[in-house]
């Protein structure tokens, strides 16, 4: 962005509704500061009042309007703090714009404006628009539940992708399950019974809020960026969405991120032939594969147990796509299902476990991950081996021990009829 040194982002008061009731929502733009050193990013404080009220279900987006000259630029979608829940009205939030660019006026405000909407506010879930790359964020509703049915639709399995936050451990208030954390000292991962030598019991106090897939990638998805479907599983079954599967026979070298560091920075080229390179060229962000302790992070959602929902193995099947439930063969192998099609985690995730193997950024070379120095979003590095999570897949019995949350293992970059994968992003300050 090419703006004046010397500029100064006026701010400007703007309502979606008629000031005249002041029950009304209204929202006002307090201050706006471009970054020093001078780049494009813009902080900006606001105040809104009787902007949510989950009781009657009012709802309210946010949407910033830079106007310079004459020329308006609409940075839509960042929903964070119209009156966000637990707020008491005149709660000053503040956000961090990208100003696009072309911006050079001297005489250039911020402008916000409020409109209605039928979820929440806040950024519980992020969407990517898979065919303009634009990304937004959305509040969880009023309940876990009612969050699963409204994103648990072909739309976010097909042209959109959701990601779940998962926020900072300072923040774990905001979790739906947050009392079931009040024991721990960070997010737990790892199993002393199962696993006390290669995943032992760890607690991680992240410092970063991060979002994981809500599914993962589907077929449909994938050839949305562009790119052929490399999958074997599309022989249809009944009640079964074909295009809705998890893409499989992806290898995590030539189809996902290749192996240089950063693999899937913002490239410069849209014809790239990978996934994750493909997907940062769009969006503008950078998205990646989650490590091994982001995986069981999400996949556990808070639990220590020895499946996410507790230690029954006998629930395998409510939970997973495994041999008892997944409705036949193909070419010797057991049918993949698609996403969603069994119960979710208690933060809303799906297929954490069976179905397929889901690839992660780690290598091979961390022994154990509890005895991991570093923190939760740095890979272990090294090998040319990569770790794969989410085991127990389509083909096994709900009896096999790789449906434990804390169960890893490790491949070659090939690929197969039972690899897939999430995307991730980390938020940096």
């Amino acid at each position: 962005m090419n703006i004046n040194k010397m500029i100064t982002l006026a701010a400007v008061a703007a309502s979606a509704m008629a000031a005249a009731n002041a029950a009304e929502p209204s929202i006002t733009v307090n201050s706006a500061a471009q970054r020093w050193p001078w780049n494009n990013k813009i902080d900006v404080t606001y105040t809104v009042t009787n902007g949510q009220d989950r009781a009657t279900g009012l709802y309210c987006g946010l949407e910033f309007t830079i106007t310079d000259g004459g020329r308006s630029h609409v940075l839509h979608g960042y929903t964070v703090g119209a009156s966000a829940e637990g707020d008491a009205d005149g709660t000053t939030h503040s956000v961090v714009l990208t100003a696009p660019s072309g911006i050079r006026s001297a005489n250039c405000t911020i402008s916000a404006t409020l409109f209605t909407t039928n979820v929440p506010s806040g950024n519980d879930y992020m969407i990517v628009n898979l065919a303009s790359g634009e990304i937004y964020y959305e509040g969880l509703m009023d309940t876990q539940d009612a969050s699963n049915a409204r994103y648990n639709v072909a739309e976010y399995k097909e042209g959109k992708m959701v990601l779940r936050k998962v926020p900072k451990w300072a923040d774990r208030a905001e979790l739906p399950n947050a009392a079931a954390l009040a024991s721990l000292s960070g997010y737990p991962t790892g199993d002393d019974v199962n696993y006390a030598t290669t995943n032992s019991r760890k607690d991680w106090p992240t410092e970063k809020d991060y979002y994981i897939g809500v599914f993962m990638v589907t077929q449909k998805q994938y050839t949305n960026l562009g790119l052929s479907n490399p999958s074997g599983m599309t022989k249809a079954k009944t009640g079964d969405v074909v295009a809705h599967r998890p893409v499989d026979t992806v290898a995590y070298v030539t189809h996902i991120r290749g192996v240089t560091s950063p693999a899937t920075s913002i490239v410069s080229s849209s014809t790239e032939s990978r996934f994750f390179q493909r997907l940062n060229f769009r969006t503008g962000l950078y998205f990646d594969l989650p490590t091994e302790a982001m995986f069981e992070i999400a996949q556990r959602a808070g639990a220590t147990t020895a499946y996410s929902w507790g230690d029954d193995p006998e629930k395998v099947p409510d939970y997973c796509i495994c041999s008892e439930n997944t409705g036949g063969t193909q070419a010797g192998k057991n049918y993949t299902s698609a996403v969603g099609s069994k119960l979710p985690n208690d933060w809303g995730l799906y297929d954490t476990a069976g179905n397929v193997w889901e690839w992660c950024r780690d290598s091979a070379t961390l022994n154990n991950l509890g005895n991991a120095t570093v923190d939760a979003f740095t890979p272990a590095s090294g090998s040319t081996n990569y770790r794969i999570r989410g085991l127990g897949t389509a083909a096994d019995s709900k009896t096999t021990g790789g449906f434990r949350a804390s169960h890893r293992s490790y491949t070659g970059n090939g690929a197969g009829w039972n690899r897939s994968f999430r995307v991730s992003h980390v938020v940096e300050d």
